[in-house]
């Protein structure tokens, strides 16, 4: 690579400053612009990252600059508008956090106006670069495990939240099998939020794949969170926990469960951190400029949104929803808006409120 592309982010959070000291540690990457509504996050921006240009908006920025690549670094319910004017204005890459969307009918919007105008369009799985997912993965395609049938996880702290990157995974290590029903449950006794969206207190969700393999999460149950996050998959040979920074593996030649070696200096296998988000740009590079598509394409994680939604449908409905899911919205917050989840515990409040976490400990 030999072409130099200038970047910029927009949202001057913590996750901006993810992506802009990755954007500094890939050399064919300069970081020319950032944007934030608030002038003391700007501000702040600018003298902890060293970007050269802060802008109040999007579209202010992209009248200025038009940069090759922008990271969409706000709150989730924010991410579809950024992505589309981007990819109107000509960017050639966007990679924007994750949730994709919150809705179908949002994702679809920004799948499609990157397809009109040309824009690669990754979002941010990075976790699908840790070596504990690359190594999952390897193993079930060399059928260590023989033929996948049940995969079981536990996540916290919401499904838009850790949830999307659990699924994400679990598709990953899986080789990004089609989901063909989902059946979910889903409490909210309290007003709950993450990112000012609306989430629940407590859910679960089975997920049935093309080829028969099933996938049962559960979010929130148990709230003790030291290995929330990790996947167990039994197959018709064995069995493998899976987790970003750990892979145990038990079959036949095993003698019990094994910790299968992540190769610490094994190209293709960064640490978890930083150079995951330095790995999801040197990938958007490669497939700007003619390779393969990225392992975190926007279609791969429509799909992902795709089971989030159909579990609340599911909820919404009482029974299982087959996909394609028709619903485009939220079904959870219409479930909210029709009654169907009251708040008996009145008092709003935010799970990322560190004066709440304060007490919570």
């Amino acid at each position: 690579m030999s072409t130099t592309y200038r970047a910029a982010i927009i949202g001057c959070g913590g996750m901006g400053a993810c992506h802009a000291r990755a954007y500094k540690q890939v050399e064919q990457v300069e970081l020319v612009a950032a944007v934030d509504p608030l002038a003391a996050a700007r501000d702040q921006f600018r003298q902890d990252i060293g970007v050269p240009q802060v802008f109040a908006t999007t579209e202010e920025m992209l009248a200025a600059v038009v940069p090759d690549l922008v990271s969409v670094c706000t709150w989730h319910p924010l991410h579809p508008a950024p992505t589309v004017a981007a990819a109107r204005a000509g960017v050639k890459g966007i990679i924007c956090e994750k949730p994709m969307a919150i809705g179908l009918g949002a994702a679809d919007e920004m799948l499609s106006a990157c397809a009109e105008h040309g824009t690669k369009l990754v979002i941010g799985h990075q976790r699908r670069f840790t070596r504990g997912w690359e190594q999952g993965r390897a193993l079930v395609q060399e059928g260590a495990i023989g033929e996948p049938i049940w995969v079981n996880a536990r996540i916290a702290e919401g499904l838009l939240n850790w949830g999307t990157h659990t699924i994400d995974g679990i598709r990953f290590v899986l080789d990004d099998p089609d989901a063909e029903w989902v059946m979910g449950a889903v409490e909210r006794n309290t007003d709950r939020y993450e990112r000012d969206t609306l989430i629940e207190d407590s859910c679960m969700i089975l997920v049935n794949f093309a080829g028969g393999v099933q996938a049962f999460i559960e979010s929130d149950l148990r709230r003790d969170s030291a290995t929330a996050g990790a996947f167990q998959l039994r197959g018709t040979a064995g069995m493998l926990d899976v987790s970003e920074s750990q892979v145990r593996l038990f079959n036949a030649t095993t003698g019990g469960w094994h910790d299968v070696s992540l190769g610490d200096d094994v190209e293709g296998f960064p640490a978890i951190g930083d150079q995951t988000h330095v790995a999801q740009v040197q990938e958007l590079l490669t497939w700007i400029e003619g390779g393969p598509e990225h392992r975190g394409a926007g279609r791969r994680a429509r799909a992902t949104v795709e089971i989030m939604m159909a579990l609340y449908q599911s909820a919404r409905e009482h029974q299982v929803v087959r996909l394609p899911l028709s619903e485009p919205g939220n079904p959870l917050e219409l479930m909210v808006a029709e009654g169907k989840l009251p708040v008996r515990v009145p008092g709003r409040y935010d799970i990322r409120d560190p004066q709440r976490r304060a007490r919570q400990r």
